[in-house]
């Protein structure tokens, strides 16, 4: 006996702790999402050519790449809630109607694909924050009283 290891048997989790757990995987994989996203709206004036043709368009995108990129690193240190996903939503409704609703002047060397741009990270953006909040309803605790 004195030779075989010593086996710890596994408590369950209690039902709040899992719940914790799985907000806190849920916030840290958007939270990463949301990173790669600011990351690629940083990086885009970049990989579409010379950053000083599309100085609108860079703008916009760097302006929401900002935002984006505090909220989700205030995800990382907080739990922020549904605050953090409406951010999220209206960053992403934002960039899906900018380039109709500024008109996005200076944009020649990428003709449409500033707008197609905007649009796919923006509607990324939409789907990250409505997934998050699903999650978020679906993780909270059901009261179990009925009457």
């Amino acid at each position: 006996m004195a030779g075989k290891a010593l086996t710890r048997v596994r408590e369950p989790l209690a039902p709040e702790v899992r719940r914790a757990l799985r907000e806190g995987q849920r916030d840290q994989l958007v939270s990463l999402l949301l990173v790669l996203t600011a990351v690629a709206l940083f990086v885009a004036p970049w990989v579409n050519g010379d950053p000083m043709t599309g100085k609108d368009a860079h703008r916009n995108e760097l302006g929401v790449g900002m935002v984006v990129l505090f909220v989700a690193m205030a995800r990382f240190k907080w739990h922020l809630g549904r605050w953090a996903d409406l951010t999220v939503l209206a960053a992403g409704a934002w960039l899906v109607a900018s380039p109709w609703l500024l008109g996005l002047r200076d944009t020649v060397v990428f003709a449409d694909g500033a707008h197609v741009f905007h649009v796919a990270a923006g509607s990324v953006l939409i789907v990250l924050s409505v997934v998050s909040l699903l999650l978020f309803k679906a993780s909270e605790p059901r009261d179990g009283g009925g009457g």
